[in-house]
């Protein structure tokens, strides 16, 4: 079985991130659930069972029967989906340095300064110290 670690590495496709869209929104749901959900044109729903089945042998979606349906769920995080995506980005598209790739959304004026300090703000709580009195 492989770990969540490689898991998140995982490339999925357009229609493969869309359904996995729906099923984290959701967290658990039978194929027949997230095609429901498919806006029109939706595709056969023989294509929607065919994407769950590639999902599960990708190992980002486990399944448990339930009669004659199985009902899939995540077994990858959307945060450490996006946290994988990112880094390949990061490293393939930017050698590896996040401040090229920050630079490239700053520059690129993807992100405006009030976001940009709004983060900055973010990552400053991550730096707090922990009150280590909660026990």
């Amino acid at each position: 079985m492989e770990t969540k670690t490689e898991n998140r590495n995982q490339s999925l496709t357009k229609a493969e991130l869309h359904l996995m869209n729906i099923l984290w929104d959701k967290g658990k749901a039978t194929v027949q659930q997230i095609h429901d959900v498919l806006a029109e044109p939706k595709p056969a729903y023989t294509t929607t069972l065919t994407v769950m089945q590639i999902l599960t042998k990708k190992g980002v979606v486990g399944f448990e029967k339930n009669g004659k349906a199985n009902v899939y769920h995540p077994l990858l995080s959307r945060e450490d989906y996006i946290g994988g995506f990112m880094n390949d980005a990061c490293d393939n598209v930017f050698g590896g340095s996040m401040k090229s790739f920050f630079s490239f959304f700053a520059k690129s004026e993807k992100i405006s300064r009030e976001e940009l300090a709004e983060i900055l703000k973010e990552m400053d709580k991550g730096d707090e110290p922990k009150n280590t009195n909660d026990k």
